[in-house]
């Protein structure tokens, strides 16, 4: 009889995926999930054409966020949490995503951030705080060396830290958010897919592929929802107010633009000139 020794290699374990895993270990254990697709083209159109209009990165990411937070006003239990035997809802929506950020030494990274009282920005300034957060300089983010210090310590100080965080809401929107956004989307991504995202909070939509359906751009989008928080019929309502601000390209408008510009012009300190 002879044995057989499979080929591999091994490689540390990063100890940054530490702090993932303490995350993922907040997941809501009632959560559901549910799947639409969204007709996306007019907002695609326009966010090429302001692109190129405006020679600045306007992002699918920042527009479904914005659109996100709007719905999420109008739905205020996608934001409320339980704390013991009270219901606690957050009059500021605080928007917990990850962004694609490139390391000091060229690699890229996953990284989170979150929209601060979301609710109360205009698309402009969520797309413009996006793209100022992914191009910074990451070697001097006080939040990356903190998740990193965290990332160090022994797992049982890690998962006393996630007990209580799950368990206080407060501690979970100082750290984290109140609602969460997840963008699966990357060059190569299939049309038709769709992600099961992991529910940190009440409410987390995830951005999967966009469909080509006789030619019109259907975004595929998943919702994952506490179920002891809110019922199916709030779900299918709030989901239906999102899928409408996404239809009709909410804040992809002349405000845009012309914010847009205004910000172009502070980070330039030059006067604006004509289009």
């Amino acid at each position: 009889m002879t044995s057989k020794t499979d080929n591999f290699q091994t490689q540390p374990w990063p100890v940054v995926r530490n702090a993932v895993l303490t995350t993922l270990s907040l997941h809501r254990p009632h959560t559901v999930y549910g799947f639409i697709e969204v007709d996306v083209t007019r907002a695609i159109t326009l966010i090429n054409q302001y692109r190129r209009e405006l020679r600045v990165a306007v992002t699918l990411h920042a527009f479904v966020a914005y659109c996100l937070t709007q719905a999420a006003q109008k739905y205020p239990v996608m934001h409320t949490f339980r704390h013991g035997k009270s219901l606690i809802r957050f009059d500021d929506i605080d928007l917990a995503t990850a962004i694609d950020r490139r390391m000091p030494d060229g690699h890229r990274m996953a990284v989170g951030y979150t929209f601060r009282a979301a609710q109360a920005k205009s698309l402009a300034t969520i797309n413009w705080e996006l793209r100022a957060a992914t191009n910074a300089d990451l070697s001097q983010d006080p939040l990356v060396k903190l998740r990193r210090r965290f990332a160090r310590l022994p797992w049982f100080v890690r998962s006393w830290f996630a007990w209580r965080m799950k368990r206080n809401p407060h501690l979970l929107k100082r750290i984290n958010g109140t609602i969460g956004l997840t963008n699966l989307q990357s060059p190569g991504t299939p049309g038709t897919f769709w992600g099961l995202p992991t529910n940190v909070f009440t409410c987390t939509i995830a951005i999967g592929g966009i469909a080509d359906r006789d030619g019109r751009k259907m975004l595929c989008l998943s919702a994952g929802v506490d179920h002891a928080i809110t019922d199916g019929l709030t779900l299918s309502r709030f989901t239906a107010a999102f899928a409408a601000l996404l239809q009709s390209a909410a804040g992809l408008d002349e405000a845009f633009v012309t914010e847009t510009r205004a910000l172009l012009v502070a980070e330039r300190g030059a006067p604006e000139t004509a289009p």
